[in-house]
C-alpha cells in the first residue's frame, strides 16, 4: 500500500525558502513512492489554543477551525514534514499556534499519543543567520512537540546563512535532498552556503 506523509510548513512566504525545501523533499518522497499532502499554516484559518483541557477527555479540540483536518490528517499519515523559518530563535506564530493545538494528541490519563506509533517526521529549520546557534529553538521546538507523541524524528534538516545563499540559488540543494532521502538512514544535516556552495 502506498505511504501517505502530510507536510505543515509555517513560514507566510510562499514560493520562498521554507516553502520551496519542503517542495524538493516532497519531490523526494514521490520518487519513493510516498503520496504527500502540503498544508500551508498562514493560508489556514488557525485559532490559539485557549488552555480549557476539554480535549484532554476524549481527544477532541473543541475550536472548530482548519486545524481539526490538519490532526485528522496527522492521524491517517505515515509521517509528516514539518517545517519552519526561525522568527526570533523559534518557529513562526502559525507553527506555534498550530502546536499547540497538537495537545489534544497526547492521552494523559494513561500517559500515551493518540497517534499510532509508526509514523516518522523529517522536520526542517530555515535561518538567514550564518550559524547553527542562529537557528534558536525552531528545530527543537518542533522535535520536542513530535517526539512526545511518540513519532519518530526521521531526519531534521536545517539550512542556515539563507542571507547569502537562498534556497532558490542553491544549485545543488534539490538533488542533495533526493540523495539523502532515497537511503533508509536517519539523517541530521546542516547546511550552510559555505558547505554548497
Amino acid at each position: 500500500m502506498k505511504e501517505k506523509w502530510i507536510a505543515v510548513v509555517g513560514s507566510p512566504r510562499s514560493g520562498k525558502n521554507t516553502d520551496l525545501l519542503t517542495d524538493y523533499i516532497i519531490e523526494a518522497l514521490n520518487e519513493k513512492n510516498i503520496q504527500v499532502d502540503k498544508f500551508i499554516l498562514d493560508s489556514r484559518n488557525i485559532s490559539t489554543c485557549s488552555g480549557c483541557e476539554c480535549c484532554m477527555d476524549d481527544g477532541k479540540c473543541v475550536i472548530n477551525d482548519d486545524v481539526s483536518n490538519i490532526i485528522d490528517a496527522m492521524k491517517n499519515a505515515d509521517g509528516f514534514i514539518f517545517a519552519s523559518p526561525s522568527y526570533n530563535y523559534n518557529v513562526t506564530a502559525q507553527m506555534k499556534a498550530f502546536l499547540d493545538r497538537t495537545f489534544c494528541l497526547y492521552d494523559y490519563e494513561v500517559c500515551t499519543s493518540r497517534l499510532s506509533q509508526d509514523k516518522n517526521a523529517i522536520i526542517v529549520g530555515v535561518c538567514r543567520g550564518r550559524a547553527e546557534e542562529s537557528m534558536g529553538y525552531t528545530i527543537e521546538c518542533m522535535c520536542e512537540s513530535l517526539s512526545e507523541l511518540g513519532v519518530n524524528i526521521y531526519g531534521r534538516m536545517g539550512y542556515f546563512n539563507t542571507k547569502y545563499l537562498p534556497v532558490e540559488d542553491n544549485g545543488v540543494i534539490r538533488e542533495n535532498i533526493g540523495r539523502m532521502l532515497s537511503s533508509s538512514k536517519e539523517f541530521n544535516l546542516n547546511i550552510n552556503c559555505e558547505i554548497v556552495k
